[in-house]
């Protein structure tokens, strides 16, 4: 996506807010620009873009009309708004915001979109700034309170110097009417029945300032309108409590459960259906983007009357006599390949790909509705572990085979032959870890900082740089680098189908009304948990995150479906979780995949407790601190 600023400057314009910062322009390569607007003499908004071109006509950022109007928008509409096949949908964007300069026709055009966005949008004629994030948080966007009347106030994608940023909560959109008063004030448009991130708390005016700043005290006058409100997309959690009793069910044969559930006409309309929404979701995310205008609609034209229940017949029509891939061979022999050769490569899509169930499902949707000639990158990460003294010895391939290495290599297997597929390879070591993380990846994953986040963040960070050495094809063992500006992601995934150990703990100790809470929660408070800092760690190699499992369709529908249909933890591991999308897998002919556990990036790449085997996830993490 793109890197975004803005900045509020009281007296006189500082240089060091302008295009120079590595870290928001790393983010848009393609295009820079700035803009400045004059309040009055002593007051200015600096408003500072970078564009990633994705589709349509590159158009810079700040994008500007005759009326004065200035948008810098991070975000893609896959629905809601009609986008033409070579119209950019920044430009659309501020032509329908500009229209008419009324909160409600503001509220009417962000409640449509569908698809990721956080956006700054300077109205000239109400002299207003308007800001905020989607529902689901999926793209970064911090600010920065003044604390005093002099200070600066900061918006944007990403930590640029050594201020004190806070992620903005995705509770809604923000206004801000600039006057020539000391104070700023801040007017909140919530979501309808927004509650806070992390928490079942209402968004209320007794709670409003403490939610929005915490403890810290800033210059900043916050209100809550009333009335007027964005109009929620995604439907209320199901609540429905099954007729079933939590006590667990033991089985040697997993796949035979599934199989008896496709047999009911229920079940198996639901997989059909979700494989149908998922099918259309992961179709816009690989087709929409400027390369590929002229397949977009054949290929579409080509799903058109597909019926779900020949998902699966189309994939096994679609498959040759090819052999599959050939396996990894052993690490060591990219030692004299790869310092001769580095494979560029052409692929516009890469997978994050650890070979579980969600990446699976996507890979094979991938498969669907991409032309069988376009590569894809599946992108598979793992670090150096800390081995015994009398396990130093172990070949180049045994060291870097950590647990989604192996599964990402079986699932491969079940993958149609008739395309090519670059598993890519990315291994890491520790030294390379701790350069890195110090001197760069510990300022986009902030302001999050726990345990947690730096594990999670340095993994998919090395993984969205595509570097690794290929593990298939006739090229195995050569360096590779991967070119896709597209990352398809399958976050979203255990917190909607119940994939997380806590959604266990919590049915095992409340039965199914726990597990419902825990669903609704993790549904709810995804915004301020994840997907901001996996935006800022995927962008700064210039490429786009997209999450199927989070498109707007798709979520609507599993949150109208009962909890004990998406997931059934009578069951054991393996099976229990995420059982609908294990189904899916099954009828997308992923048998071997769809029984593979739940295994989360830091333990499946082996990154956590890499360094400090005693640390807690939920602990303040030392190596992402400043120094002091």
């Amino acid at each position: 996506m793109c890197g975004i600023c803005c900045v509020l400057l009281r007296g006189e314009v500082k240089d060091n807010w302008d295009s120079s910062c590595s870290r928001l322009k790393n983010r848009g390569p393609d295009a820079s620009s700035r803009a400045e607007v004059a309040i009055d003499p002593q007051t200015h908004i600096a408003f500072i873009g970078h564009v990633l071109h994705m589709r349509g006509d590159l158009t810079p950022q700040p994008t500007g009309d005759s009326h004065g109007n200035y948008l810098l928008w991070n975000g893609e509409i896959f629905g809601g708004l009609q986008v033409e096949e070579n119209e950019n949908d920044t430009a659309l964007l501020l032509k329908n915001l500009s229209f008419k300069s009324d909160v409600e026709h503001i509220l009417g055009i962000l409640s449509k979109i569908h698809g990721p966005w956080a956006f700054v949008y300077w109205q000239e004629e109400t002299k207003t700034l308007w800001f905020g994030r989607d529902f689901f948080g999926r793209r970064s966007l911090c600010w920065y309170l003044p604390k005093t009347s002099t200070d600066p106030f900061i918006l944007t994608s990403v930590r640029q110097n050594m201020e004190e940023l806070v992620e903005v909560p995705s509770i809604g959109i923000y206004s801000m009417t600039l006057t020539q008063t000391d104070i700023l004030d801040i007017t909140v448009y919530s979501w309808f029945e927004a509650v806070w991130p992390g928490t079942m708390t209402s968004v209320t005016t007794g709670n409003l300032r403490q939610g929005l700043t915490g403890d810290s005290d800033c210059s900043v006058k916050f209100n809550l309108h009333p009335n007027l409100h964005l109009t929620r997309c995604i439907p209320s959690l199901n609540k429905c409590l099954p007729d079933l009793d939590p006590c667990k069910i033991q089985t040697e044969k997993p796949e035979s459960v599934i199989d008896d559930l496709l047999h009911d006409v229920e079940f198996n309309s639901c997989v059909d259906k979700l494989i149908h929404l998922l099918l259309q979701s992961v179709t816009l995310r690989v087709f929409n983007q400027v390369m590929w205008t002229q397949t977009k609609n054949n290929h579409n034209n080509d799903l058109t009357g597909t019926s779900d229940s020949e998902v699966k017949t189309a994939q096994d029509n679609s498959r040759t006599d090819q052999s599959h891939p050939q396996p990894c061979r052993d690490s060591s022999e990219e030692v004299s390949d790869a310092r001769e050769t580095v494979i560029q490569g052409d692929s516009k899509v890469a997978i994050l790909f650890s070979g579980g169930v969600d990446s699976a499902v996507i890979t094979a949707l991938v498969d669907k509705c991409l032309p069988v000639h376009e590569s894809v990158d599946l992108i598979n990460v793992a670090f150096e572990r800390n081995l015994p003294q009398k396990q130093r010895n172990l070949s180049a391939a045994e060291k870097w085979l950590v647990p989604d290495r192996q599964t990402g290599l079986m699932a491969l297997q079940e993958l149609n032959p008739a395309r090519t597929w670059n598993f890519v390879m990315v291994n890491v070591g520790i030294a390379e870890l701790q350069n890195l993380r110090s001197s760069h990846i510990r300022h986009l994953v902030y302001p999050l900082e726990t345990v947690l986040d730096d594990s999670i963040g340095c993994a998919v960070w090395f993984a969205a740089r595509g570097e690794g050495v290929l593990g298939n094809g006739e090229d195995a063992g050569k360096t590779y680098k991967s070119s896709a500006k597209v990352i398809l992601c399958g976050m979203g995934a255990d917190e909607q189908f119940a994939g997380y150990s806590r959604h266990r703990g919590k049915f095992e100790e409340l039965g199914w009304q726990g597990l419902i809470d825990e669903v609704e929660m993790e549904v709810q408070r995804i915004s301020a948990r994840n997907l901001g800092r996996d935006d800022r760690v995927i962008t700064d190699h210039g490429k786009e995150a997209r999450f199927p499992f989070l498109d707007e369709d798709v979520v609507s529908y599993l949150q109208s479906l009962p909890v004990y249909i998406k997931a059934d933890l009578r069951y054991p591991r393996g099976l229990g979780e995420k059982i609908l999308l294990r189904a899916c897998a099954v009828k997308l002919g992923l048998s071997k995949s769809a029984l593979f556990p739940k295994r989360a990036i830091q333990f499946g790449s082996r990154i956590a407790k890499t360094e400090n085997s005693k640390e807690k996830a939920s602990e303040k993490c030392s190596r992402l601190a400043d120094p002091t």
